[in-house]
């Protein structure tokens, strides 16, 4: 009895580490994580060469990490650990007002978004003449919802970087200036009383509201009509218990889940990397964790969407679009059917054309590049606009 009270804890933990070890040799190996929205390691396959380079060792090691028995229970248990302990960061994840989320993001890759400044620059000077050109680069939520972000968070001033980058763009180009579009975007969901409307409280992306005012804004500038969002009203549905990105790498055990919108906006086809597809959405994925990546079926190479909904519709005249994008170019796409024609959207990271092949076989009244902030500053495959 003296040495087990002497040595308790030791004891404590041998029959701990002894009865996990055995547990995990009963439990099958998981493939993805709903709760981490992402695919888990699975066992490396042992060889003796990779063992004396040592590159078996941390494979197993992030294995085991991924496939630790009861491993959602023990992410539930930190949360709700640091929570008490009155911590308002995780893994990179912020805790704000009103159940907001935020990015902890205190520094750009600078060498990556100089490159990226120089390859869009390098992409409009080739094709300047061609179409009407916009450049635009989507501020976070933390740049936007300041309001609701904690006191002292030094993250990256992203309105001055933001007109840094606009200020090196070619003369020729249209700079549009997403700012004014998204603060006008809360202030009129403030004074309707809607609730959280631009951006998600749980994920990084733009909500469809958010996206809508972005649409709403890209087409004034353009001098174009633009569909009314009272309009879409019986088009409307809505997903509910959503939970994102950021909840995805904080696992906020008291995270107030967001609400997905949707409109089942009319088309003719859409067509995505030469497939058919029977709509907007891939809407398999409504009842799933990742429900954003059912807006246009994710992120795909080449996407042609066309439709009978333009409402600048000139009879003889087939108008086109050009979207190149991230994610948040998702839920703003379908929007554009409502002021073009036809609409092509362009995912770089997903694109197996060469962009000048593809720009050769196409002509486009309006050309809009559009990325997020902090994916812009980090990408690596904007190098292919040149190629």
């Amino acid at each position: 009895m003296q040495a087990f009270k002497k040595y308790s804890l030791l004891l404590l933990f041998s029959v701990l580490l002894l009865a996990t070890s055995v547990a995990d040799m009963f439990v099958n190996s998981r493939q993805f994580s709903e709760m981490e929205n992402r695919y888990l390691t699975q066992r490396p396959q042992f060889s003796l060469s990779q063992l004396f380079r040592n590159e078996y060792t941390p494979k197993y090691e992030a294995y085991i990490n991924d496939q630790f028995v009861a491993r959602d229970s023990w992410i539930t248990l930190k949360s709700v650990s640091e929570s008490a302990l009155g911590k308002i960061e995780n893994n990179g994840i912020v805790y704000g007002s009103n159940h907001h989320m935020f990015e902890d993001y205190r520094s750009t890759d600078e060498r990556r978004l100089e490159q990226n400044i120089n390859f869009i620059n390098a992409y409009f000077e080739k094709y300047l003449g061609q179409s009407n050109f916009t450049a635009a680069i989507i501020p976070s939520s933390y740049a936007i919802l300041d309001s609701l972000v904690p006191q002292g968070l030094q993250n990256v001033d992203q309105n001055k970087r933001i007109q840094e980058i606009n200020s090196r763009v070619p003369s020729g180009v249209t700079v549009w200036d997403l700012f004014p579009a998204m603060k006008g975007a809360v202030q009129k969901a403030d004074a309707e009383g809607i609730q959280d409307p631009v951006y998600y409280r749980t994920d990084h992306h733009w909500t469809t509201f958010g996206a809508y005012n972005a649409y709403q804004s890209f087409a004034q500038a353009r001098g174009l009509k633009a569909v009314d969002w009272d309009s879409l009203g019986p088009l409307e549905h809505q997903v509910p218990d959503f939970y994102g990105s950021y909840y995805s790498k904080c696992k906020l055990y008291s995270a107030v889940p967001d609400t997905i919108t949707y409109f089942d906006i009319p088309f003719q086809s859409i067509v995505i990397d030469g497939e058919e597809k029977p709509g907007l959405y891939d809407s398999s994925l409504w009842d799933k964790r990742d429900k954003h990546a059912a807006f246009l079926w994710g992120n795909n190479g080449v996407t042609v969407i066309k439709s009978q909904n333009n409402l600048n519709a000139q009879k003889g005249k087939t108008t086109r679009i050009l979207l190149i994008k991230d994610s948040y170019g998702n839920s703003f796409a379908p929007f554009l059917t409502y002021s073009y024609d036809e609409v092509y959207v362009v995912d770089l990271r997903s694109m197996t054309e060469k962009m000048s092949d593809f720009m050769a076989a196409h002509s486009f009244d309006d050309v809009l590049l559009m990325y997020s902030f902090m994916n812009f500053a980090s990408d690596t495959n904007i190098s292919l606009l040149t190629e």
